[in-house]
């Protein structure tokens, strides 16, 4: 251990930790800095993070020194101070100063550090600035102003670090050296949207996010991505109950600080036109109470002759519609199609598995089945067929059985099984409720509500949980809360009342 005194406190530092990490951690707050990031190699290219040493005859930059025992360091003084100022006003030289119609005002570093260090006044003229391309697209999702870029260097060591695809450099000398990709090519990877998130300032934006909201008038709220079984932590960013976008929350044991560009954009699903926003019987909308009368014959005891989970639904929603099933003594369960949400996966972060949540179907032993199994097991049951999430009669083996059945079905989207049901129950879609998915690691992460649901869909445990009401159960669930007090006792798991708000625990201890 490396005794250091930072700005008159001594605390102890691991050897090999950096200064930087050392002040942040001393002063409750980082160094000024563009160029420095956790999860990159060093540059020091920005050099505003300067510190005075003592016995050292210049300042140093704290992103590439490690402390050393008897270490006193000055982080705030005026000499500190003066050169960041001089090294902000070096980056402001050329400039725009456009911050009116920047979308990364509000969170930008430039604007934060000159509020900060800087409060003078430019003695360049706007026309003696170096001009250069504004609102270049250089891939799918991605925009770049080149005159707003600080050469930190991120988006090139992140394409060069962890994506390993190269696509971004520096190019020219001195006040014309430029941010771009290489010619021919486009920054096309999968994790493009990480360079958007790594910027300091506003030359690189996104191209769905780009002028739809102001980024003051966002309120966010902590999700989990159910783009595929990796789980991403994420912030979901929404206002006036529409989500605008979705940004990685850092979970380094699950996604660390990166997510896909597929999983930013699940957030689109949640508003889509095709949405179920009110209860249809044989496909006309209605109000709940129109349903009732046909619920209570088709989800009598004795009339359901199967009941199908979904990997795309909550732990507890696949819990509540099992113990359904048991109350109404259905013939048979599954956990859905076993072949439903797949793609392509990679070594990054992506899951070939597409669906949030199927090892929580595992940990509920509800065993999912192929297409053609489960048309059988739907053709060779007598009684209704209760339906749970997903979209299990896209597949045409599954749709064609269900042809001709009493099918109820619980989901957010009107597909192809909405449109074989007699009765269709609008539930919440995954940012409109509280849950947990247990990724593919077998970790519970919990997640809480982030926005309100569209018209008359309800919370899909509470309709379950009506149901169960409606079956005659003595003292069903009167809150989610409930309901996970059951789940934890029925299945041995760690209290899931109990999960870390940010963060995940394995189902079943230890290491995952």
């Amino acid at each position: 251990m490396a005794k250091v005194t930072i700005d008159g406190q001594e605390m102890e530092f691991a050897e090999g930790t950096r200064l930087f990490d050392a002040c942040a951690e001393a002063r409750g707050e980082a160094l000024p800095h563009f160029c420095y990031h956790p999860d990159l190699s060093v540059a020091g290219v920005c050099r505003l993070c300067q510190v005075e040493v003592e016995g050292m005859p210049k300042l140093t930059i704290a992103c590439n020194t490690f402390v050393r025992d008897g270490m006193v360091v000055h982080t705030r003084n005026e000499k500190v101070r003066k050169a960041a100022r001089q090294i902000l006003e070096m980056h402001l030289v050329n400039h725009p100063v456009d911050c009116p119609i920047c979308d990364q005002a509000g969170e930008c570093g430039l604007q934060n550090q000159y509020m900060t260090y800087g409060l003078y006044e430019s003695e360049v003229e706007q026309a003696d600035k170096v001009n250069k391309a504004k609102a270049e697209v250089i891939g799918p999702h991605v925009i770049l102003d080149k005159e707003r870029c600080v050469l930190c260097s991120r988006c090139v060591r992140f394409c060069e670090e962890v994506t390993k695809t190269g696509e971004m450099g520096i190019f020219n000398r001195g006040d014309r050296a430029e941010i771009g990709v290489a010619p021919g090519t486009e920054l096309a990877n999968e994790y493009s949207l990480n360079t958007v998130d790594i910027c300091p300032v506003g030359a690189l934006t996104s191209r769905d996010f780009r002028f739809q909201k102001r980024v003051w008038m966002l309120k966010s709220t902590p999700g989990v991505c159910p783009g595929c079984a990796t789980g991403c932590n994420v912030r979901i960013d929404h206002e006036a109950g529409r989500i605008f976008r979705l940004k990685p929350r850092r979970n380094d044991e699950v996604n660390g600080p990166w997510m896909c560009d597929r999983g930013r954009m699940v957030y689109k699903d949640v508003h889509d036109e095709d949405r179920l926003t009110t209860p249809l019987l044989r496909g006309e909308a209605v109000a709940w109470a129109d349903v009732e009368e046909d619920l209570a014959r088709l989800l009598a005891f004795g009339s359901v002759g199967l009941a199908v989970g979904s990997a795309r639904a909550t732990l507890e929603e696949n819990f509540l519609l099992k113990r359904l099933a048991e109350r109404l003594g259905a013939g048979e369960m599954s956990g859905g199609l076993r072949d439903a949400d797949r793609g392509v996966g990679d070594d990054i972060l992506q899951d070939a598995d597409r669906a949030p949540n199927r090892r929580g179907l595992e940990i509920l032993d509800l065993a999912e089945h192929d297409a053609v199994t489960l048309a059988g097991r739907i053709g060779n049951a007598s009684g209704t067929i209760l339906l749970l999430g997903g979209d299990p009669a896209a597949a045409p083996e599954v749709a064609a059985a269900l042809q001709g059945k009493d099918v109820v079905f619980v989901g957010t989207h009107a597909g192809a099984t909405a449109a074989l049901a007699q009765v269709v129950l609008p539930g919440a879609a995954w940012a409109e409720t509280a849950g947990v998915f247990v990724n593919r690691q077998g970790r519970l992460q919990d997640f809480p509500q982030a926005i309100a649901r569209p018209d008359r869909a309800r919370e899909t445990w509470r309709i379950l949980v009506e149901r169960l009401a409606a079956a005659g159960e003595d003292t069903p669930p009167a809150s989610l809360r409930t309901v996970r007090l059951l789940l934890t006792e029925a299945h041995g798991l760690p209290d899931l009342n109990s999960l870390p708000a940010v963060g995940s625990v394995p189902a079943a201890g230890g290491a995952d």
